[in-house]
């Protein structure tokens, strides 16, 4: 080689070494934060483990670092925790003073519209991981996306395995928590949409009065009526670990408890899934199995890095741009390429429906078609949503 071509081919390594970026993306979740608790019965039976979603974020990162450094690029994780509304906000208003213009938000959902409302001036978007309430993507503000599903793309989950199924009459059992009223009222919506029936809604309590036997004995408040499935509505999981083989009729039991919709489970084994599986469990502490809320936080700095790297651009308006245009498609080892919805800004993806040890069936099902996208079957669609492209 040449003097001359060594001295270009210096200078060309100079130059990309100069134009290398550091960004910075943002992590803000909810100091002692209740969903993440291990929830555990009186007899300290553990009926759901401990959380820590901020790991999946730091996996994305780490999984896109390959295509980061190929342009030049260093992205980083700025973690934060908040104790309550004022002070996510105003971690998030300190993350975009210092030049951040992506963070991520595992909060729980008021605390997310607080936040979304109060930054929605800021050059920042705002990237909603972890809460479900489709309430929040009805909000219609151009600095939220959401990453993951929302109560109708899991409630639609299951009216399409149910109406897949034929298994058209469904008894609705709801708890006394507000959350459980949102579920339930969820996959009321979705039940119309796909034709299946609610045969009867019944509130069930944990109350021990013998008054109230009618209403948390499970044999008495699924019986004197006909149906094929009961769904469950049951945010805190006591009432409904004891529903499965304790119906009145054998029929089986989803939602709360049973088979069960969500983003994510451990146990899939296809479309590369077993790879990010067990990476999760080499870096996450004490090697637990990836949850819903991991995948969710995952693929949302996953999603953030691949757009900077596709945009070739450094510019964050130009990547937010891209991040939300019809270009963007990020791989989330479920089968399809995925992206986000012009309208509410919520991430197209396939769901799973799993038992405890196994996935049983994945959404979309191969009847449901769509006129642009097989994704929108799953979720409000834009001719539902009160949201309009952006």
């Amino acid at each position: 080689m040449t003097r001359l071509a060594l001295c270009l081919l210096a200078g060309l390594a100079l130059a990309g070494a100069a134009q290398a970026a550091d960004v910075k993306i943002g992590f803000v979740g909810l100091t002692d934060d209740v969903r993440y608790h291990p929830e555990m019965a009186y007899t300290r039976i553990q009926i759901a483990p401990a959380l820590v979603p901020v790991e999946g974020a730091r996996m994305g990162l780490s999984d896109m670092k390959v295509n980061t450094d190929a342009v030049g690029m260093t992205i980083a994780l700025d973690e934060a925790q908040a104790v309550d509304a004022n002070d996510a906000i105003a971690k998030v208003q300190a993350m975009a003073a210092a030049g951040e213009r992506f963070v991520i938000l595992d909060l729980p959902g008021e605390l997310v519209a607080q936040v979304a409302a109060a930054t929605k001036d800021l050059k920042v978007t705002l990237i909603n991981a972890t809460a479900p309430q489709n309430g929040l993507r009805d909000l219609c503000q151009p600095n939220l996306i959401h990453s993951g599903a929302s109560d109708r793309m899991i409630t639609d989950t299951y009216a399409q395995f149910l109406r897949h199924r034929n298994w058209t009459r469904v008894l609705m059992l709801v708890g006394q928590q507000p959350r459980d009223t949102e579920m339930a009222d969820s996959f009321q919506q979705s039940a119309q949409r796909m034709g299946v029936k609610i045969v009867d809604r019944r509130v069930f309590t944990m109350s021990t009065d013998p008054a109230n036997r009618e209403n948390n004995n499970t044999l008495l408040i699924t019986g004197g009526i006909d149906y094929d499935v009961v769904y469950v509505a049951d945010s805190l999981g006591e009432y409904a670990r004891y529903l499965n083989y304790a119906t009145q009729q054998p029929r089986p039991v989803i939602g709360s408890t049973g088979l069960t919709a969500s983003e994510w489970h451990w146990s899939w084994d296809r479309d590369g899934a077993t790879q990010v599986t067990l990476r999760f469990q080499r870096e996450a502490v004490g090697g637990r199995y990836m949850s819903p809320e991991d995948y969710d936080t995952w693929i949302a700095a996953k999603s953030i890095a691949n757009a900077y790297v596709k945009a070739n651009s450094e510019d964050p308006e130009a990547v937010a741009t891209y991040l939300r245009g019809k270009r963007f498609a990020v791989d989330g080892s479920k089968g399809y390429k995925m992206s986000f919805r012009a309208w509410d800004g919520q991430l197209r993806q396939p769901m799973v429906l799993a038992t405890s040890n196994a996935i049983i069936e994945a959404a979309p099902f191969s009847e449901f078609l769509h006129q642009v996208n097989v994704l929108d079957t799953l979720g409000a669609d834009q001719a539902e949503s009160k949201c309009q492209p952006q």
